[in-house]
């Protein structure tokens, strides 16, 4: 492989735009150029398919029945361009100036993928005494999907070594932060705008939320881990109400935390559960729930909160199922809810 074919095939990855779809069109590419190994024997391959045009790819070559399995991990999705008229060069054209590749994905991570890719066709044609194994996965920017499927399947299972081939800024790292995707809803009661006080404002209970979230998490992002660094914690997307001149009844917002050894998932998640009892908005409901989340243990729990009336007390209701955890990749769901009447 020549360095000027191998800058070809990179460039007819990132030609795919694969924002959250049409990861096939990647995998078309990458059977292409490893068609002749898959001819002749040299490499094996399966196909998971996720949704139509998203399929994920696992290939593997080597000594089958080696007790040593390393496998390479690539995505082959990629994020959002945004305004592509404020691109230098398009996104997706791939193009080369001054001696440098622009396009969606140039780093993150098409050209990692391509390398993977690359030198596992090259590994092929080596007498391995190991089994290699070749991820690409869909769905990586969003939730995870093609991950999720590959564990579902138990295809990580017996993987000795992992090389994910994220970009490192040219460092070999050895360890990565966790992850938790979670979504914060505010639910409230509709009015129009002249008469509030018969409404509920989602908004308001939204963002009264998200001040002691943020308070609640920054000791947590404060936190310096030796390898790591520190933790981080982000709200990335957020929604609510429907017209200017109409109370909200339903705001939300979702947010992204990568944590540490030193800041942990559970540390994350029960600070804010905790946020969730301490907020009090009359009318609003605030529910807290991870949607993509790794934790070592814990139980599933969903708390609702009733305020105290003439008639009754506070009331604590608790439902908590046991959850174990498959040995691959982990993943759960967790929902904290408080309502005020």
């Amino acid at each position: 492989m020549t360095h000027e074919k191998a800058i070809q095939f990179l460039q007819t990855l990132i030609q795919a735009p694969t924002v959250a779809a049409n990861e096939d069109q990647v995998v078309a590419a990458i059977v292409a150029q490893l068609q002749p190994e898959l001819d002749a024997g040299l490499i094996h391959l399966k196909r998971l398919p996720f949704a139509p045009g998203r399929t994920t790819l696992v290939l593997s070559t080597g000594d089958a029945k080696a007790t040593r399995v390393l496998a390479f991990d690539g995505h082959a999705d990629v994020v959002s361009a945004g305004d592509e008229a404020n691109w230098t060069y398009p996104p997706f054209a791939a193009e080369i100036h001054d001696g440098e590749l622009y396009g969606r994905g140039a780093t993150d991570m098409k050209a990692g993928l391509a390398a993977a890719v690359l030198a596992f066709q090259a590994a092929a044609h080596e007498p391995l005494k190991i089994q290699l194994r070749l991820f690409v996965t869909v769905g990586e920017e969003i939730d995870n999907y093609g991950a999720r499927q590959i564990a579902a399947a138990g295809l990580a299972d017996d993987v000795t070594d992992l090389l994910v081939a994220e970009p490192t800024a040219g460092h070999i790292a050895t360890a990565e932060r966790g992850i938790i995707d979670y979504t914060v809803t505010a639910q409230g009661k509709a009015a129009h705008s002249s008469r509030p006080e018969l409404g509920a404002n989602a908004i308001h209970g939204l963002l009264a939320y998200f001040q002691v979230a943020m308070a609640a998490t920054a000791p947590l992002t404060a936190r310096v881990d030796p390898l790591l660094g520190q933790a981080t914690h982000n709200v990335d997307l957020i929604a609510g109400g429907n017209q200017i001149n109409s109370i909200p009844e339903a705001a939300h917002y979702r947010g992204n935390i990568r944590s540490t050894p030193t800041a942990s998932n559970e540390d994350f998640i029960a600070a804010m559960q905790g946020a969730v009892a301490a907020v009090a908005v009359p009318g609003v409901t605030i529910t807290f729930q991870p949607i993509l989340c790794w934790l070592r243990s814990a139980p599933i729990a969903t708390t609702r909160w009733s305020a105290p009336s003439k008639r009754h007390g506070r009331r604590l209701a608790k439902r908590r199922c046991r959850y174990r955890p498959k040995p691959a990749l982990l993943t759960r769901r967790c929902c904290t809810t408080r309502k005020w009447r």
